[in-house]
């Protein structure tokens, strides 16, 4: 993926780590490429740096082992104050229950170190772009809620505001269909939407795929787990699931990428579809 540098210049971000090396040289990169770079060595300092910028601060890259308060839960009382904000953490923990526990939290993203900067830039980029597309839209949503009942000259005013965010969406989207591995599916796993990034990248044609159920994917580790097993723990858990499969392109090469998976509920309450998300692991 091509960095945006000029995207990358519009989000501001909270980096939480107590390794003095990892951090003077991740802040050495991330002052040169992003907007706003607000740093802390442990958990209460975040919490407080957070509290003082939260309406500019984008997304929030924290380790997990921490003095004072450690990473998962200083991104709990993140969450109680902005539910939907973007969250990777950076840390040593491989183990089940730590990535259990971030889960729970409905952290984006888990990368285990070392950090690989290129990987950490480019998840950052795509989670703030998917972020400020449902902001948008959310606040949208409340202006025309509260104002359709003013007059025409307001009403005209909002049109205007909507014909502008909306061209903003529809350049996230762009974003997300060239540059990011994605797939929509029906409750029962059949194909609806499905990304450029994702057609290109495994060599298939739209038309081919389109209909058919994810479990039908070449996929060489899904016979332990499949998409099935997992749809079925994420309407217990109602969680984003976290996953890692080995899929097949069909030159036959074998790719390993980390999946998440959102169930999307319909206003009964019951599941309507699944959205994936897939990250190549390099």
């Amino acid at each position: 993926m091509k960095l945006n540098t000029k995207e990358l210049k519009t989000i501001s971000i909270l980096y939480v780590e107590d390794d003095e090396v990892i951090m003077k040289q991740s802040l050495a990169l991330f002052e040169k490429i992003f907007k706003k770079v607000y740093s802390a060595t442990n958990g209460l300092d975040g919490i407080k740096i957070f509290e003082e910028n939260q309406d500019s601060i984008d997304i929030v890259v924290t380790d997990i082992n921490m003095p004072k308060l450690n990473g998962l839960d200083m991104v709990k009382k993140i969450n109680e104050i902005v539910p939907s904000l973007p969250v990777i953490l950076t840390t040593a923990y491989t183990d089940s229950k730590h990535l259990l526990n971030a889960i729970d939290l409905n952290v984006d993203k888990y990368i285990s170190k070392p950090i690989q900067i290129r990987e950490l830039t480019v998840s950052i980029v795509n989670l703030v772009a998917q972020y400020r597309k449902s902001k948008n839209l959310e606040s949208l949503a409340k202006d025309l809620y509260l104002k359709t009942t003013n007059n025409d000259k307001k009403t005209k005013v909002l049109k205007s505001e909507l014909d502008i965010k909306t061209a903003k969406v529809n350049y996230y989207e762009t974003i997300i269909d060239n540059f990011v591995f994605s797939l929509k599916t029906d409750k029962m796993g059949n194909i609806e939407e499905v990304s450029n990034k994702f057609l290109n990248f495994f060599d298939y044609d739209k038309k081919d795929i389109l209909s058919k159920n994810i479990n039908n994917l070449r996929c060489d580790s899904c016979e332990d787990e499949s998409f099935q097993k997992l749809m079925l723990k994420a309407i217990h858990t109602k969680k984003t699931i976290l996953s890692t499969h080995t899929f097949i392109t069909n030159e036959n090469i074998k790719v390993n990428f980390n999946v998440a998976m959102t169930p999307i509920y319909a206003s009964s309450g019951l599941v309507e579809s699944y959205t994936f998300y897939l990250d190549l692991v390099l």
